[in-house]
């Protein structure tokens, strides 16, 4: 028999509550299950389970101090592959925080496997109640995850899922910084323009102008095509195939390379025949 250990930190009981409900799901679908709250845990006794269980209430924004003390003991600890789920309660309001998140973080980077997305349950108060729906699902999910551990089902793409995820916000920011740094070249060339050039203009005329120029025209087009990319990629499918026909993305990549190689040239120039 498959053994598992649910290790929980609360405030007001509602997180115990959870633990308890998953611990009656995995003990349902045939997994042995110890539950108890992190001061009782013995860290040396972690490495006989077969899967770890770590949840607490989301606490100012993050986690409680007893989870911060408990992760960082936890760090030390070689637990590389051990299968693991994550669980929380939490607010239902904005930018509430997430504490299921920061301990997911910390399990990740001890190179643990996850077994499921994180279990997040809503307190309606700031006591409590739980939905009284929360018990229900939270049993199906400890008999879900208790078959998952059984038959050795773990997804792969969940324990990918961040990487993927960082390479998202990665793409963006090289997008936000191609368009909008092209944006923000376009406006400053076409003010010096407006007022005459800088004092490089005054040394060599025609050249000053020519990157003056080229740097509104490169800019303004990256950010004239970046603006119809996204116009493109916020629609449909058909428009999304669109975009990458016309070779939008790599469009903007040239363009807004160039804008910005013209800006640095010309700040350069700038600096050696003005300020030195």
């Amino acid at each position: 028999m498959k053994k598992a250990i649910i290790i929980y930190d609360t405030v007001y009981g509602n997180t115990k509550k959870v633990a308890m409900s998953l611990s009656r799901g995995l003990e349902a679908g045939g997994t042995y299950v110890d539950c108890m709250p992190i001061m009782d845990c013995d860290l040396n006794a972690l490495y006989k389970y077969d899967i770890i269980g770590i949840g607490g209430p989301t606490h100012y924004h993050g986690i409680t101090i007893t989870m911060k003390s408990f992760l960082s003991k936890l760090k030390n600890m070689n637990l590389e592959k051990k299968v693991y789920f994550v669980f929380e309660t939490k607010g239902d309001f904005p930018l509430s925080g997430s504490a299921a998140k920061r301990i997911d973080r910390t399990l990740r980077k001890m190179n643990m496997k996850k077994i499921h997305p994180l279990i997040s349950e809503i307190v309606l108060n700031k006591e409590g109640p739980l939905f009284d729906s929360t018990f229900k699902t939270t049993e199906q999910i400890g008999i879900f995850i208790s078959n998952s551990l059984i038959h050795n089902q773990i997804d792969e793409d969940l324990n990918g899922s961040e990487l993927k995820i960082s390479k998202i916000y990665l793409k963006r920011l090289k997008w936000i910084l191609l368009v909008g740094g092209s944006l923000f070249f376009c406006i400053r060339a076409i003010f010096m323009t407006s007022t005459g050039g800088d004092c490089f203009g005054r040394i060599n005329a025609p050249f000053s102008w020519f990157l003056l120029s080229s740097e509104i025209a490169f800019s303004g087009f990256t950010v004239i095509i970046g603006m119809i990319g996204l116009a493109l990629f916020l629609k449909e499918n058909q428009a999304r195939i669109l975009a990458e026909r016309l070779k939008i993305p790599q469009i903007i990549i040239f363009t807004g390379i160039t804008s910005y190689s013209v800006h640095f040239i010309r700040v350069a120039i700038w600096i050696v025949l003005c300020v030195l």
